[in-house]
């Protein structure tokens, strides 16, 4: 399989970068930021109107049809611009519960993980008991603003899939250094409505989100290998721009080679989310993210340091999707 775009899948490209360039400059990420704000309802509901949070529904769940593919692209360039809005969730429920209405802009948090250090969907201890749900789910993307929930509980032998109102669970916002929005969220024996699928179904929702993660953090280091290469032909040293020096130069090649692997790792892993190609992009891309943000502070200098420089956004981002 060539990791080229298709025609369709460029322009998608070039009309997502040409909206959020004109909608989401860095300045409105740093205004919410500043102003305690963790999710962009606005420009969600532009999102919603151009029909991104419907690309990867099947058309007879009200969906585009366009797949994981398209919506890995348009969440790369959220990334870029470190939009604050759930995409990644929507990917979520388009495999999950696609009845739900995430399509349309109504956010659902997908509630699976109760350990810090382990991703996997089997250790469940919540449990489902005629129908109530009783259990803690940790750092669920979105969250606070999530309307519902699917929630993963042990009904028996087996793992079931919940949808839980947020408002009969206690929700518990998280101060993360990125800003996005996420939460712990605790149930106790919270009415849930039984779901199609199990633990198998559970996988492929955990994966297609860890693409569309992948996808947005090599947004963010391209935003930042941009940023950085801008500030080196702009900042003179000894009367010439930085970004002559040779040491420099090899320092932004090797950046180049590295997010390079990590888009192709990302282009086959949402045109085919087996494990090992979901595990590849999600793990190459964590790392790669975290590198290309410390290389881009030190090359930013003594200013890379400081609040007032916009790559400090994208190494909070790297450090989360390290060690998150």
């Amino acid at each position: 399989m060539a990791l080229l775009l298709t025609e369709d899948q460029i322009m998608l490209a070039d009309s997502a970068r040409e909206f959020l360039d004109a909608e989401a400059p860095p300045s409105r990420f740093r205004s919410m930021r500043d102003a305690g704000k963790v999710y962009d309802a606005d420009l969600w509901s532009r999102l919603v109107e151009l029909g991104w949070p419907s690309i990867p529904f099947a058309e007879d769940a009200g969906g585009l049809g366009m797949g994981l593919a398209e919506a890995a692209i348009v969440i790369e360039a959220m990334g870029y611009r470190l939009v604050a809005a759930p995409m990644v969730s929507a990917v979520g429920a388009s495999v999950l519960d696609p009845s739900f209405g995430a399509q349309t802009g109504r956010v659902l948090g997908i509630a699976w993980r109760e350990h810090a250090r382990d991703r996997d969907p089997a250790r469940v201890a919540t449990v489902a008991d005629g129908g109530r749900i009783t259990g803690r789910k940790l750092g669920v993307l979105d969250g606070t603003t999530a309307e519902a929930f699917v929630v993963s509980a042990r009904v028996g032998d087996e793992i079931g899939l919940f949808r839980v109102k947020a408002s009969d669970a206690n929700v518990i916002p998280l101060s993360r250094i990125d800003h996005r929005d996420a939460a712990d969220v605790v149930f106790d024996g919270a009415a849930g409505v039984r779901l199609d699928g199990g633990l198998d179904l559970l996988r492929r929702g955990v994966e297609a989100m860890d693409v569309a993660n992948a996808a947005e953090w090599l947004g963010g280091m391209c935003g930042a290998f941009d940023r950085t290469k801008a500030y080196l032909h702009e900042r003179r040293q000894f009367g010439v721009p930085i970004g002559s020096f040779q040491a420099l130069q090899h320092r932004a090649v090797d950046l180049f080679i590295q997010i390079e692997l990590c888009r192709s790792a990302v282009m086959q892993a949402a045109r085919e989310p087996t494990t090992a190609w979901v595990d590849l992009a999600r793990i190459k891309c964590s790392e790669t993210y975290l590198a290309v943000a410390k290389e881009a502070v030190q090359m930013h200098g003594g200013i890379g340091m400081t609040d007032e420089c916009d790559i400090g956004f994208f190494t909070k981002r790297a450090m989360v999707a390290a060690f998150g």
